[in-house]
């Protein structure tokens, strides 16, 4: 019998001290948790590790895309993944985002992102 993976948060967020806060509180609840600090750098994490199966990111980030289109790219190429979009400076339409998307505003509470996680059933 062959053991699959335990399913992990990939977290993509350029700023680091908000990423080692998000990673730190996600951590505690006892998920094995990444980290990228743009979409491009997701992209390639989700295509080396099978296991990652909820990706929660900023929607304003540099590089080639921001978090909106991360999401649509994630839910095209890794329809099971769950997808949480963070902002503290706009909120999204729900256009905006993928099909089956969370939204949490910045700055968010541990309480939000369990009860997020809780609902997307977010499983350890």
């Amino acid at each position: 019998m062959i053991s699959r993976p335990a399913a992990k948060i990939l977290v993509v967020e350029d700023e680091p001290l908000i990423r080692m806060d998000l990673v730190a509180s996600l951590e505690d609840m006892g998920f094995p948790v990444l980290e990228a600090a743009n979409a491009d750098e997701a992209i390639t994490m989700l295509e080396s590790d099978p296991a990652i199966m909820t990706v929660i990111t900023d929607v304003d980030m540099p590089g080639t895309m921001d978090g909106l289109a991360l999401t649509f790219v994630v839910r095209d190429r890794w329809p099971p993944c769950h997808l949480i979009v963070l902002s503290g400076h706009r909120r999204p339409n729900t256009s905006d985002m993928a099909e089956g998307s969370r939204f949490i505003r910045k700055p968010l509470t541990t309480d939000d992102l369990h009860r997020t996680l809780a609902e997307l059933d977010v499983g350890t």
